[in-house]
């Protein structure tokens, strides 16, 4: 995997560059992989970096302004196709992946995915295979050093969760094809079209909103860590083929809403177990999911304990729920704007913050020295983030995308996101909090949800 540029104007303009190494250094100074001569342009400007363990590509800005289809962005995952700007004017380029034939490289979430599938139908054993077969051919060298710390055997068994693997809608919530659209579904969508113009104007805007974003609002999300076993009604755990406890662990994302410690986040973030069918016979029988461990960690904080207790969930199936921090552990986390009212659908900015890929983006963008250390050690998933958190090298990522949909229920939206991003805001163009991301859909990129804020803020006091 390779970054390439197609360099639309500035000193290169016309010429498509592949760049050699996984990382470009962008700037005006000499020695710049992409040396950009021009005003406006920084000497260290920015710089775009594949990250292994993600098999993506992350551009972050240094000592320059970068904007990413028209949104100024600190640090973003890019896309193929997308458009960059260096400095308000600048130089712009279209982003592009190269991959050489033979090359090799698969998402951890990928390998979980379809570990997940092959589990569903010919058991774990075979899952189980399938992971290692993956890991041994599909893998980077860096993540087959990486992985035997983020998947522990605990966290393998969360890819039957909805907090690191995502969910995709039952079958009658599936958008619907073309040939079943009513001419009253497309007058939306044709007014949806008639606004993009004047969402143009708005543009200089949005940037403020999505730079206020990154500077202070990201700091009020949180990294969710949890660990649950079953009890069983005679009081012992329930164990596994190895004879020991059964456990899973798993990752998922909230944000903080009330200086009282409240924090909206998915109900299948909270109680994992209510979306694992082949559990639901043992609760049946009064077996109790007892969690071990349930940390909120904000960037800049330490990981904080959740009490189980104050966990709130909605009586019906919608995705949200709400539970209730120490208010002296989160004394200077910013709390969230959430939106009031119905969402008229007259602005179509859909930005998303969250933690996708949990544990394993925040070790592909910690300090190698870090990486390191954990591995050396065999720490567990509660030990890395402890350490990360110390280190401040917990802070969730961002992407901007567009509304597709407002239903009364949900919210359709195309900002990339991914497993572990589950109970994350979704902010609309005013800087409001107006959904919880909840789904994705891993068949069709232009397709993810989120529960309408409303429906969360019904759950607090």
């Amino acid at each position: 995997m390779r970054p390439q540029l197609l360099h639309l104007s500035g000193p290169s303009r016309g010429r498509t560059v592949t760049y050699e190494g996984p990382s470009i250094r962008i700037g005006a100074a000499a020695g710049s992989d992409a040396k950009l001569a021009a005003p406006g342009v920084a000497d260290r400007h920015a710089q775009i970096e594949f990250v292994p363990d993600e098999c993506q590509f992350h551009l972050r800005a240094l000592d320059g302004q970068v904007f990413v289809n028209g949104s100024e962005v600190e640090e973003v995952i890019l896309q193929d196709g997308d458009q960059l700007e260096f400095g308000a004017g600048g130089p712009m380029a279209r982003f592009r992946i190269y991959v050489p034939q033979g090359a090799v490289c698969k998402p951890v979430r990928r390998m979980l995915a379809d570990a997940h599938d092959v589990a569903r139908v010919s058991g774990g054993a075979a899952a189980t295979r399938t992971l290692t077969r993956d890991l041994l051919t599909q893998a980077t060298p860096r993540l087959k050093v990486s992985v035997p710390l983020v998947l522990v055997v605990s966290a393998f068994l969360a890819g039957w969760l909805g907090g690191l693997l995502g969910r995709r809608p039952p079958d009658g919530d599936r958008l619907p094809s073309a040939d079943a659209v009513t001419p009253a579904e497309l007058e939306p969508l044709r007014a949806e079209q008639a606004r993009q113009q004047a969402a143009l104007a708005q543009l200089a805007q949005a940037n403020r909103m999505v730079a206020r974003i990154q500077r202070e609002w990201s700091r009020g999300v949180c990294l969710l860590h949890g660990v649950f076993r079953l009890r069983l009604p005679d009081g012992s755990w329930f164990v596994g083929r190895d004879g020991e406890p059964f456990e899973v662990e798993y990752t998922g994302s909230g944000f903080l809403v009330r200086d009282t410690g409240h924090v909206i986040t998915n109900r299948h973030v909270v109680a994992p177990w209510l979306e694992m069918a082949w559990m639901a016979p043992l609760l049946s029988a009064g077996a109790e999911p007892v969690f071990l461990r349930l940390t909120a960690t904000f960037p800049g904080k330490a990981p904080i304990d959740v009490p189980p207790g104050s966990i709130r969930r909605r009586a019906d199936d919608l995705d949200v729920a709400t539970l209730q921090l120490d208010p002296a552990a989160v004394a200077g986390v910013p709390v969230l704007p959430l939106h009031q009212g119905a969402l008229e659908g007259d602005d179509t900015t859909a930005v998303v913050v969250g933690y996708p890929t949990g544990l394993a983006a925040l070790l592909a963008r910690a300090d190698d020295a870090i990486v390191e250390r954990l591995r050396q050690r065999s720490a567990s998933f509660a030990e890395a983030i402890e350490e990360l958190a110390a280190a401040g090298q917990v802070a969730p990522l961002m992407t901007r995308g567009i509304v597709s949909e407002v239903r009364s229920d949900r919210i359709v939206y195309d900002a990339s996101t991914t497993h572990g991003g589950s109970g994350g805001p979704v902010f609309g163009g005013d800087g409001t909090v107006i959904a919880v991301n909840f789904a994705i859909l891993p068949d069709f990129g232009g397709a993810n949800f989120g529960v309408p804020i409303r429906f969360a803020q019904e759950l607090l006091p």
